[in-house]
């Protein structure tokens, strides 16, 4: 074996090739071909690793865009929800008012028949016994109608009043967040 650091190479009757050696020397012609095999062995392999890596890398990429975009998702989610519910909460609020109108209408149409009825009965002071009954009764029952009609409108507005401040309290709340956005 050659102890020179460049192997085959500083041999001086190869005149710089391996070609002028004799048949003793293969071992010397045969260790740089090896080197070389090993060194293209270890190109490919650091290509496989690299194109590795640029998989796994194209891979980590498309899951940050789908987390991105999972999140702006959420975020729009989270917007329309809190539309919807602003909306509704005004829709809540109209009907209550639309129902309080036609509640505070029929008992003025009420109290108006019912004036005019009292006012009948008492210019009418030749009305039958029975006839006074009847209009008593019907009287009692406009009252009690009425009566009722307040106590259910009553009761809606007692249920919904709570819904709408817990839902205007929560979306005060949750646009705070939002608008840090």
């Amino acid at each position: 074996m050659d102890s020179s650091p460049y192997g085959a190479y500083a041999d001086p009757t190869a005149n710089g090739s391996a070609y002028g050696r004799a048949m003793g020397q293969s071992t010397r012609t045969e260790s740089p071909h090896t080197e070389i095999q090993h060194i293209a062995s270890a190109i490919e392999e650091l290509q496989r690793r690299l194109e590795r890596a640029n998989e796994q890398l194209s891979h980590v990429a498309a899951i940050q865009t789908t987390e991105i975009e999972i999140g702006r998702l959420f975020v729009e989610a989270q917007r329309f929800s809190e539309a919807s519910l602003l909306k509704l909460e005004l829709r809540v609020q109209e009907i209550v008012v639309e129902a309080e109108a036609k509640a505070a209408e029929i008992i003025r149409e009420a109290t108006e028949e019912a004036q005019e009825i009292r006012w009948q009965a008492q210019q009418s002071s030749s009305l039958p016994r029975h006839t006074a009954q009847e209009l008593k009764s019907v009287i009692g029952d406009f009252a009690s109608v009425n009566g009722e009609l307040i106590r259910q409108i009553n009761a809606l507005n007692t249920m919904l009043t709570p819904l709408v401040d817990r839902r205007s309290a929560s979306f005060g709340q949750s646009a705070a967040p939002m608008r840090s956005l």
